[in-house]
């Protein structure tokens, strides 16, 4: 049985990453630029200053034959992601190839990070950006969500319920569109030369799409200034999270 499963321990050894981190942002795949690295890394430093709650990001072009979610935790376990006796640790896995990803929270984390929010994050806030090659913004948007989740602004329930919406709401865009158009445009069966017609079709196209914003929740910045990187000391992940494809 050990040579067929063997002991966590057994494995770390052989993990396809380094020993131990080198930050918070680990980009061994090369894709975010100097720039996308170094603001993620301002906001997770912020962030753990604040709550001592550490999110890693970790991106690999070799995953050593292990899956995304078997290797994410692994990796958070082997680097002891999260502070001792606390376990709040969360591990962000981008695995280019086989263009698969795992969100790996730690036990402390659980609470307020449900497997379900954890997958409806891979499924709004990072898939969608990573398969028009948008990495950074995934991974930020990812990264807002979840500290905002851990700061209290809202539940793991109200991330769900406005997630859920997102759906109805893009309907009833397009019924309000097809009104609209109808309206405007409909009228110079009725009448002719000017008229409430002759709003242009990019500027009623505008207004329509001037509400919206890319990103679900809080545009989290922060400054530097807080520290460095002082590495992990907890661990303990029991498997939770959640990931996808693209």
């Amino acid at each position: 049985m050990l040579l067929i499963f063997p002991l966590p321990g057994m494995a770390q050894d052989q993990l396809p990453v380094p020993a131990t981190p080198g930050s918070w942002v680990n980009d061994y795949a090369g894709i975010f630029s100097k720039a996308e690295v170094s603001r993620l890394e301002q906001k997770l430093n912020a962030f753990e200053y604040r709550t001592s709650t550490q999110i890693f990001v970790v991106t690999i072009d070799n995953n050593g034959g292990y899956p995304a979610s078997m290797l994410a935790p692994m990796i958070g376990e082997a680097w002891g992601v999260g502070q001792k006796g606390e376990n709040n640790g969360i591990v962000i896995l981008v695995d280019m190839q086989d263009k698969d990803m795992f969100i790996a929270t730690g036990y402390g984390n659980e609470e307020y990070v449900t497997d379900a929010v954890a997958g409806q994050i891979v499924r709004n806030e990072i898939i969608p950006n990573f398969k028009n090659g948008a990495y950074y913004t995934g991974i930020d948007q990812a990264t807002n969500v979840l500290i905002s989740l851990l700061d209290g602004k809202f539940t793991a329930d109200e991330y769900s319920r406005q997630s859920s919406s997102k759906g109805g709401s893009t309907i009833g865009g397009v019924i309000f569109m097809i009104i609209l158009f109808s309206i405007l445009f409909g009228g110079r069966r009725r009448s002719s030369g000017m008229g409430r017609s002759n709003l242009p079709l990019w500027l009623a196209l505008g207004m329509m799409s001037g509400g919206r914003h890319s990103g679900s929740f809080g545009n989290f910045s922060s400054g530097g200034g807080f520290g460095g990187f002082g590495g992990g000391g907890g661990g303990s992940f029991g498997g939770g999270g959640a990931g996808g494809s693209w």
